[in-house]
């Protein structure tokens, strides 16, 4: 089953990032297509999934688009989860400590990503300063929690107050 979903106005709490998260476990497949989002279904969707796909739908489309980096937010989620399946399976970690490297891998792909663009004013050859450092972690942070995947500085601080990372 195939269709279009045209966008309607309305206020929620719910973030985008979270809407497409909720479709995918409902076994929808979305994708843009000039605009417009497209969803692609076993089965008719829940009538409130449905609407906040609706509510939702600009934001949702621009997660669909490549950014900057040359991925979309479903790209650096699907890395996320692999990142974090690797840990966990291979590296044999429970799944939070997973998680955390995952998003702490998350961060060093974006700034590898960003510096391979030309993002940052520094010169590739020197080694920024730990202020710049944090600085561009936190940036990498914001870019990649604003495409649903958490926050990886939350998630390593959490992570580091429980003796998972250093």
């Amino acid at each position: 089953m195939s269709f279009r979903l045209a966008e309607r106005a309305g206020h929620t709490a719910v973030s985008p990032a979270d809407v497409l998260s909720a479709a995918r476990v409902a076994g929808i497949e979305l994708r843009s297509d000039n605009g417009d989002l497209l969803l692609e279904a076993l089965v008719r969707p829940p009538v409130d999934l449905l609407e906040r796909l609706r509510r939702h739908k600009t934001a949702i489309v621009e997660l669909l688009q490549p950014g900057e980096s040359g991925w979309s937010a479903e790209d650096w989620q699907a890395y996320f989860n692999e990142r974090a399946a690797i840990v966990e399976f291979d590296g044999g970690l429970p799944r939070r400590q997973a998680e955390a490297q995952a998003l702490s891998d998350c961060v060093t792909e974006w700034l590898n990503r960003a510096r391979a663009i030309g993002v940052e004013a520094h010169s590739p050859e020197l080694q920024p300063c730990p202020k710049c450092w944090l600085a561009w972690q936190r940036q990498a942070a914001a870019a990649i929690g604003a495409m649903g995947v958490p926050s990886p500085i939350e998630s390593r601080d959490d992570a580091a107050r429980e003796g998972v990372v250093q």
